[in-house]
């Protein structure tokens, strides 16, 4: 397991690397490349991005399985948060023109919790949503939430119109390297580790998971993250 690890944190860099010339190649010289060459650059920007998170995911799942990374808490800009995973969930749209809708009015502006986590369970959950959705949208929620048990918290939802998930499989999506499809033919590429990233994530935070999804009718995953309150910690500092 440290062997993966070291391997995804030296495959990390250089590919960050190739993410920001990409963006560089975006942004100033896809304006006057013809189509074909439009085309190319879009799908190096989308199976860049894809191979980023293989990459995110293995050290993730390493990370949890150690129980390696400190487990402080830092102040958290939500809509900062959604810019920083949006490129990801653009270029894993990018070929399937779904309808991406960010709903953040009932958000706090900030949070106190773990970034890594957090970043992780909400980008997995939307990738996979729109890798496993082919018309209609997928809704990213943040909401202010309580719970009886876990205090002040805010509930991360994803919902797709995807084809769902059986009743029977859904713990089974949740384990390492799951993959559903037993056809010799997968349709969507991926080791099975996001929603299993999810899971040990979900667990470290001391968080809950919901899951509403039935065949054919989409699916919503429901995070629910205790926080900390900002105001509560400075009236305790003071």
């Amino acid at each position: 397991m440290e062997a993966l690890a070291n391997l995804a944190h030296e495959l990390r860099s250089p590919m960050q690397a190739i993410l920001g010339y990409l963006e560089i190649l975006r942004n100033e010289v896809s304006d006057g490349l013809d189509d074909r060459h439009k085309q190319i650059l879009e799908r190096l920007n989308v199976n860049a991005h894809d191979l980023a998170q293989t990459i995110e995911n293995v050290m993730d799942f390493t990370v949890a399985d150690a129980m390696a990374e400190a487990p402080g808490e830092g102040k958290i800009d939500l809509r900062e948060l959604i810019e920083e995973v949006a490129p990801a969930l653009e270029a894993a749209n990018d070929s399937k023109g779904l309808e991406l809708k960010f709903v953040l009015e009932n958000a706090p502006d900030v949070i106190h919790s773990r970034r890594r986590p957090l970043k992780a369970i909400l980008l997995n959950l939307a990738v996979n949503a729109i890798k496993f959705t082919d018309q209609g949208s997928v809704n990213i929620a943040i909401r202010r939430a309580a719970s009886s048990h876990l205090g002040s918290a805010v509930e991360l939802e994803v919902r797709d119109t995807g084809p769902g998930i059986a009743a029977e499989l859904v713990a089974q999506a949740f384990e390492t390297c799951a993959q559903l499809s037993h056809s010799s033919v997968r349709r969507h590429r991926g080791m099975g580790l996001g929603l299993a990233v999810v899971a040990r994530n979900v667990e470290a935070l001391g968080a809950e998971l919901t899951v509403k999804t039935a065949l054919h009718q989409g699916s919503a995953f429901i995070v629910t993250v205790p926080i900390t309150d900002p105001k509560t910690e400075a009236s305790r500092a003071s």
